[in-house]
């Protein structure tokens, strides 16, 4: 899957129907995109004006335009083409299009699709030695020069991470069998936001497993259930982790420093006989982190559905600090938290308005100051009116939090 915000559409590849479909976030049909041989994985570009298709069976990565949805140029991988040999995963990372491919029935490697030239330019052959099939692929725009590519052959999976700011993929960590209680049948990878840590759905240990991408040393487990399948991990950071489980949730939310999860998701059934299972790989965020996107299968009809997992806002609350008095034209410093069950995307900002005589009129819009990861803020002021004055941080909220304010009244001094 890929989520395209620009248009408001979520795109899923159809490998062995040859072809993209496309919803709308509604998960009404689109339009069905054909002639896209073995369609695998995909990768949207920063500007989401292009989808980047892997099509396994053609040997090339498709580029479709997401406003016409018309498939505009394709780029021949020189891998070959077919279940051993052609592209099946893509990431978008150190400025090219990086592709996971099989070298035969039994080896994989990393290759890599320049189009900065006048002329596009591909290169292949990198992680040799390290994957035993077409390897899975992670990255994410805020560490743009790090690659994540995982394999498993069925017993054990390797995780490796790459340095690919030189244009070549230069290993930077290498594990197999990676965790605790090792990582059996690899399904699916993310990474977080900034790119600190991967987090992996193998089928086995029956939880969701983290590594920091620094030496992929173990760092956190998320509590999930019997054979993990899927993970995607949203702008803010919240963690989607699914399972192919019939007994237990399907979907799981999780905030990254906490490993039980705050929300679940249970996928009905078309009867009491039938289980209704999340697909490998099968989530995805929108990304203003409104919804999960979440396919499944019935198996009382043998049929692929979109579930919109939509969520609600979280309530929001906004706390500050500062002296209870300061003296006229010096630095005053606010500090404060925006606290909320899930967390805060990257670029959150608060609003800080100061009101020089507390009793009347509505303050002055003063400055705005950016919030952390940890939803913490600071902002300096320099008040030039004696009295009490009053700040107030103001959050206009998100898709994912309610608006929230908070004031605090600082005693201003003589010079």
């Amino acid at each position: 899957m890929a989520v395209d915000a620009a248009h408001q559409q979520v795109f899923l590849s159809d490998p062995f129907g040859g072809s993209v479909l496309v919803t709308d976030y509604s998960g009404q049909v689109v339009k069905q995109i054909g002639g896209e041989a073995g369609a695998w994985g995909m990768a949207l570009s920063s500007d989401s004006r292009t989808l980047y298709v892997a099509l396994r069976d053609a040997g090339a990565i498709a580029a479709i335009d997401t406003a016409t949805l018309q498939e505009t140029a394709r780029y021949d991988t020189g891998t070959g083409a077919g279940a051993y040999a052609g592209p099946t995963s893509l990431a978008l990372a150190g400025g090219k299009i990086w592709f996971g491919y099989s070298t035969d029935a039994w080896n994989g490697a990393l290759g890599s699709l320049d189009l900065s030239g006048a002329q596009p330019v591909v290169a292949r052959g990198q992680g040799l030695d390290t994957f035993r099939g077409s390897p899975r692929l992670a990255a994410t725009p805020q560490d743009p020069d790090t690659l994540v590519a995982a394999e498993s052959d069925g017993n054990a999976a390797t995780l490796a991470v790459y340095d690919v700011s030189t244009g070549q993929a230069d290993v930077q960590a290498k594990r197999v069998d990676p965790g605790t209680d090792g990582c059996t049948s690899l399904q699916d990878l993310a990474l977080t936001p900034d790119g600190a840590r991967v987090v992996v759905a193998c089928s086995s240990p029956y939880y969701h497993q983290a590594f920091r991408t620094a030496d992929l040393a173990d760092d956190g487990r998320y509590t999930t259930s019997h054979y993990p399948d899927a993970v995607a991990i949203a702008p803010d950071g919240t963690i989607a982790a699914g399972i192919d489980g019939a007994s237990s949730p399907d979907v799981y939310l999780f905030t990254q420093d906490d490993s039980t999860a705050f929300k679940t998701w249970d996928f009905p059934a078309s009867s009491p006989y039938a289980t209704n299972t999340l697909q490998p790989a099968g989530l995805a965020w929108a990304p203003d982190g409104s919804r999960v996107f979440a396919v499944t299968e019935d198996s009382g009809s043998s049929s692929l559905t979109l579930q919109v997992l939509d969520l609600p806002q979280f309530a929001t609350t906004v706390t500050v600090q500062a002296p209870a008095s300061s003296p006229r034209n010096q630095d005053l410093t606010l500090t404060g938290k925006l606290q909320a069950p899930v967390g805060f995307g990257v670029g959150t900002t608060v609003d800080i308005w100061r009101l020089d005589d507390p009793t009347a009129g509505e303050g002055t819009l003063i400055g705005s100051a950016t919030v952390a990861a940890d939803g913490t803020f600071s902002y300096t002021d320099r008040p030039k009116a004696k009295g009490d004055v009053q700040y107030t941080v103001q959050y206009g909220g998100d898709a994912r939090h309610t608006s929230a304010y908070g004031t605090v009244t600082v005693d201003i001094t003589s010079d």
